[in-house]
């Protein structure tokens, strides 16, 4: 009884730190993936193997773009389909299709290319993004932590990324018909919690308005905001399970 007791509690302790803590990523990437896309599958499975790797934070992002051809992809937001559309104005070149990837705010990637988004992301400074992040929960309380850096002089939104850290999905019609896919840190809701205007900052948000689920985790970036629409990624956090003490009750 002392062995379970003991590892339990090792294992909350572990959970009530920063997920990530000491580690600054330095690349952010978002995946813009439909259900109805059949060069999307490819790319929904590489989300998973750039989120394993050391530096690199990854989130997939449904669109609409292709709910007219068969099949309502059930993931899709507005949110998402509307945050492809700010970047496609914002680079100038309104590109839009799936699988499409954004890198670090700026970079467009074709999403299933496996070989130039590595390339990609090994091309970014060997540095990590510039601004500190440091996330962690306590009592249903997100702790926000955003260093002070005197090599930041950007104003830079704060968004919350609330996502599914997995989720499988039976296609039933359209391109995938008859495919189960499963997709990774699926943004389910994304809103604005602060500004960054180059001094320290530290935010509390309680998370009573976040439904209490087992698979939930949470990401929190920095993003420059420029006269087009969004721009650079400054910097990004990250949480694992939003509710820890449910995830080890599951």
């Amino acid at each position: 009884m002392l062995r379970v007791v003991l590892g339990t509690l090792a294992i909350l302790a572990v959970l009530a730190l920063p997920a990530g803590a000491g580690e600054r990523p330095r690349a952010f990437v978002e995946l813009f993936t439909s259900q109805g896309c059949a060069s999307c599958p490819a790319a929904d499975a590489l989300i998973q193997k750039l989120d394993a790797q050391d530096g690199v934070f990854a989130v997939t992002m449904p669109v609409k773009l292709w709910d007219f051809l068969g099949w309502t992809d059930t993931l899709a937001t507005d949110l998402a389909t509307k945050r492809q559309m700010s970047y496609s104005v914002a680079r100038g070149d309104r590109d839009v299709y799936t699988p499409q990837m954004v890198l670090n705010g700026t970079d467009d990637l074709l999403g299933n290319d496996d070989r130039a988004i590595r390339t990609a992301i090994a091309g970014t400074s060997r540095k990590s993004l510039p601004l500190p992040i440091d996330l962690s929960v306590r009592e249903d309380i997100l702790h926000i932590d955003v260093s002070a850096d005197e090599s930041v002089t950007d104003e830079a939104t704060l968004w919350l990324m609330v996502v599914d850290n997995k989720v499988n999905v039976p296609v039933r019609g359209g391109e995938n018909r008859g495919r189960k896919l499963t997709y990774y840190n699926v943004v389910r809701q994304m809103r604005p919690v602060g500004i960054f205007k180059g001094e320290a900052l530290s935010l509390e948000l309680p998370l009573s308005d976040v439904e209490k689920a087992d698979d939930l985790g949470c990401f929190v970036i920095a993003q420059v905001d420029t006269f087009k629409g969004p721009g650079r990624i400054i910097g990004a956090g990250h949480v694992a399970h939003l509710f820890p003490a449910r995830s080890i009750r599951k």
